[in-house]
């Protein structure tokens, strides 16, 4: 059975001598990216065999801090409009193959 909402984590360990990182995770969202990007090794697992939690070791490469995106209004009109412009395109594209 899975960790309870109120108990589950995910936790990053920075090591300055190896320069890499230990993440330990029993969020089930973070466990899946973690085995999409590093070889996970359970930690805890379910008697089906699920993993309830895992370790991975990561590179310097692999973690990135960065300041959230804050968009102006004018910036967020141009996403919206090239948004449109993409799925109009794309409709096209659609409407040409099915021809």
């Amino acid at each position: 059975m899975a960790y309870p909402r109120a108990e589950q984590e995910t936790v990053l360990v920075y090591s300055e001598e190896s320069r890499t990182w230990t993440a330990y995770s029993c969020v089930p969202r973070h466990m899946r990216k973690l085995a999409e990007i590093a070889t996970v090794e359970p930690v805890d697992t379910a008697q089906d065999g699920e993993f309830l939690a895992v370790r991975a070791t990561l590179t310097d490469k692999q973690v990135r801090m960065v300041a959230p995106r804050v968009l102006t209004e004018e910036q967020r009109e141009a996403l919206r409009a090239r948004a449109a412009k993409l799925r109009e395109n794309q409709r096209e594209d659609a409407d040409e193959n099915d021809e």
